[in-house]
């Protein structure tokens, strides 16, 4: 099978899988937010973005070794999961004495009440560590290639959670709590059906442990923990001033508003999960150039119709996903779309510093990015509010993805077909300015935009199908 066909075949698996599964979690808004209040759900998304956060300190990143390594041939499998696990377990341990930390994140509710998430401490500690398992399971599947199986698990953890989620908020009504624990036993579920189904406890050798591996996935791993961090501190920090300098109630509609350009972002992570299995072959240097930059072209056009058409359906998607209450959030919906769009691309590019095994290079550019995110956060979100949060991470996300764009070079010179992409990005302005001042007519000015940004795009999708014919025709 040639590389485009693998990539395609693995992309349409995992979206069938991991497309569906999240599509039913963001249906589901329209249930949390009628079963808890503003400032629960708004906990309750502050515990979800602090564990994303833990998350990667207690594994050391070592899912991403895991599938790294886990895809090389030369690599004993038994020797990279075994680590994997053990990682885990030791990140853990190390990581409990530090608990009372959990008390600088603190919060204000609407009706004044202080609190901090010390109070949930150990419903966040058993949610890093089912969540840091699950993962290792997940990523070691894909690299003995359960593909299919890796794509099911994920329906199947969305189901679950879906169904312990009504059972716990809507019988138990344990409210913050039972949001949370849904995640978790979902999560251990999972954890526990992978071990049974593919058998991977015949993977788990502690007693024959090769420490030469171990330290090599490490120091692969190692920068790319504060590479995580500050991913998540770009998504987190938004939510995390907006419950210090407003409340709970304004940080929650945010939320809610930020789950429209997470299905742009969603497009990166399944195609990303792909890619993965992809990017690492045989090619000499000229044809894996060739290779990232077709299907890096690709991609931006696919990302950025995406962005086009959730700009132009930010009204209808806060009327779909939430109640009333939550309308207000569609005027953040515009600037976070474009935002989505320069985010997946930042995914792709560093995708370059993955294949090299350059993870410090990826960390650097990541906190150049969190910096100005901060930074712009604090100065806009008192005067601007969930606006100024949102312009802060549009304009992290484009300078993210000029710097890998521009330093990546070094390892992978991507051919991007920057006049396109240019173009591109000035339509989606237009339409974002356009929708937000909501001019007459304004519905058929987007359907106008969002045909030309298809329009503009469009040789570059038919240029990739036909690629695709042609090599499945010559195979």
């Amino acid at each position: 099978m040639n590389q485009y066909k693998r990539l395609l075949s693995n992309t349409f698996i995992f979206a069938v899988g991991t497309f569906s599964s999240k599509i039913l979690v963001i249906l589901m808004l329209r249930f949390y937010t009628g079963v808890l209040t503003q400032d629960e759900m708004g906990v309750a998304d502050l515990i979800i973005k602090t564990t994303s956060i833990l998350y990667p300190v207690v594994s050391l990143s070592i899912g991403q070794a895991v599938i790294r390594y886990g895809l090389e041939r030369r690599r004993r499998k038994p020797d990279v999961f075994t680590i994997g696990l053990l990682t885990v377990a030791c990140g853990f341990l190390i990581s409990l004495p530090f608990n009372p930390l959990l008390k600088l994140v603190h919060y204000n509710t609407s009706a004044g009440v202080a609190g901090s998430l010390l109070d949930y401490r150990i419903l966040i500690y058993v949610y890093v560590l089912t969540s840091c398992t699950q993962n290792v399971c997940g990523q070691f599947i894909r690299a003995i290639g359960y593909v299919r199986l890796y794509a099911i698990d994920g329906i199947f953890r969305t189901f679950m959670t879906i169904v312990l989620n009504i059972l716990y908020l809507k019988v138990f009504r344990w409210n913050i709590y039972g949001y949370v624990a849904s995640i978790i036993c979902s999560d251990a579920l999972s954890t526990v059906c992978l071990f049974m189904i593919a058998r991977l406890w015949k993977y788990f050798r502690p007693r024959r442990i090769n420490f030469y591996l171990w330290r090599s996935m490490l120091l692969y791993a190692l920068p790319l923990v504060p590479d995580a961090i500050l991913v998540y501190i770009i998504g987190f920090s938004d939510q995390a001033f907006l419950a210090s300098m407003q409340n709970t109630s304004v940080s929650a509609i945010y939320s809610i508003a930020y789950r429209v350009p997470t299905l742009i972002a969603l497009v990166a992570s399944i195609f990303i999960d792909a890619w993965q299995l992809s990017m690492v072959n045989s090619n000499t240097k000229e044809e894996q150039i060739e290779f990232f930059s077709n299907v890096g072209n690709t991609y931006s056009a696919i990302v950025f119709i995406i962005a086009s058409g959730g700009i132009m359906c930010a009204k209808l998607a806060m009327t779909v996903l939430a109640v009333k209450n939550y309308y207000i959030g569609w005027t953040f919906i515009p600037i976070l779309a474009i935002g989505a769009g320069f985010n997946c691309l930042s995914s792709f590019q560093k995708s370059v510093y993955l294949l090299e095994k350059k993870t410090v290079p990826s960390f650097l550019s990541t906190a150049f990015s969190a910096v100005i995110n901060i930074v712009l956060n604090a100065l806009l979100i008192p005067r601007y509010g969930g606006t100024g949060a949102a312009a802060a991470t549009l304009t992290s996300y484009v300078a993210l993805f000029i710097y890998r764009a521009l330093d990546s070079r070094r390892f992978m010179p991507i051919r991007w077909k920057s006049l396109r992409l240019g173009l591109t990005v000035l339509l989606l302005a237009v339409q974002a300015a356009l929708m937000l001042i909501e001019p007459p007519f304004w519905l058929i000015w987007q359907l106008l935009l969002f045909g030309a940004v298809g329009l503009l795009n469009s040789r570059e999708l038919m240029a990739a199908f036909s690629k695709i014919l042609h090599r499945h025709r010559k195979a």
